[in-house]
């Protein structure tokens, strides 16, 4: 039977140090709030990677992050799980984790019990009796003094002194840290190795990482601008300028994951724009619901169509529903909007 073992992570990052045990199961490594170790840094992907332990041994697995995973200097292939033993090293981007693998101690054995013999009764001694004392005369024993005044009541002392006011116990709270981004630190981390080992001062060090706080967010910017571009990893506060790429104006009634489809099929839907299909997926976005599209309906009108949604009315705008349907469908058109809700 294999022994009992315990995986823990020395994790060194850009400003702090921790130590992370393993806990036997899937553990997930990655910067979202439900990860198991959260790592906040942009080149961390939300669900980076995850750990399949148990209690003899660790293996580690890519979930096809944006940045990779590196094992002992080589790149993992996603999906494709690495062994990890005494002394692996992980790189997730500015994080430096090693893996270190503990032998619990395993409590010493009790201590047998000792029986002890029981104790020996000593003989009972015959009681020992004593003389009787003589029968003299005993002298009467003195009356007691009378006392000063009868019936005079007992002094009681006087009361103490309260005791003097404690002054109050002042307690001393520790400095408050100084909080610092991800990836930020008090102390110069790139600028001051351009420099003589003269400059390489507390203070310089300090001096330079006023500018590395400035200078350093803005590469961060730049290198992953291509995140930017993506309507799946887009910030919310971003999608309105993606949307102006297909003139695309979104109000409050447009959920956060409506508009992230919509933007991420939008090329599709303005290939075929006019058709029944892109108008057909417009609305499946915006209600949920599949609508019926009925051409042909009325012979006397050759260019008119009907479009059956099954919602309720009162659910959705239906002015926004209109200006849906007029920006789809083709320009010589007419239509019948109809809820079957």
């Amino acid at each position: 039977m294999a022994q009992k073992v315990e995986f823990q992570l020395h994790i060194k990052g850009p400003d702090s140090t921790q130590e992370f045990t393993i806990p036997v199961g899937a553990p997930i490594i990655g910067r979202d709030a439900s990860a198991d170790l959260q790592l906040l840094f942009p080149l961390i992907s939300r669900r980076h990677a995850q750990i399949n332990c148990s209690e003899t041994d660790c293996e580690i697995i890519d979930l096809e992050s944006a940045n990779g995973t590196v094992v002992n200097g080589e790149k993992l292939t996603p999906n494709t799980p690495a062994k990890l033993t005494e002394g692996t090293v992980l790189e997730f981007g500015p994080f430096e984790i090693t893996c270190n693998v503990v032998v619990p101690l395993e409590p010493p054995p009790p201590e047998p019990k000792v029986e002890q013999p029981p104790p020996v009764q000593e003989p009972e001694q015959a009681p020992v009796e004593k003389p009787e004392k003589s029968q003299e005369a005993k002298p009467a024993k003195k009356a007691p003094k009378a006392t000063a005044e009868k019936g005079k009541a007992k002094e009681t002392p006087p009361p103490l002194p309260p005791p003097p006011p404690s002054e109050p116990e002042v307690v001393e709270l520790p400095p408050e840290q100084p909080f610092f981004p991800p990836g930020l630190s008090a102390q110069s981390m790139r600028l001051l190795n351009f420099l003589p080992g003269i400059y390489h001062t507390d203070f310089m060090s300090r001096f330079l990482a006023l500018f590395e706080s400035i200078l350093i967010p803005i590469e961060w910017n730049v290198d992953n601008f291509y995140l930017y571009l993506d309507s799946d990893t887009s910030p919310m506060y971003f999608l309105p300028w993606l949307a102006n790429w297909y003139q695309i104006s979104f109000d409050d009634t447009w959920s956060e994951e409506k508009r992230r489809t919509l933007l991420r099929e939008a090329h599709l839907i303005y290939g075929r724009r006019g058709t029944r299909w892109a108008l057909s997926r417009v609305l499946e976005i915006y209600t949920g619901k599949k609508p019926e599209i009925v051409e042909f309906e009325d012979e006397r009108q050759p260019f008119s169509f009907s479009i059956r949604l099954a919602v309720r009315k009162g659910d959705f705008n239906q002015e926004l529903i209109e200006q849906i349907v007029d920006t789809s469908k083709p320009a010589h058109t007419t239509y019948k909007l109809e809820f079957k809700g």
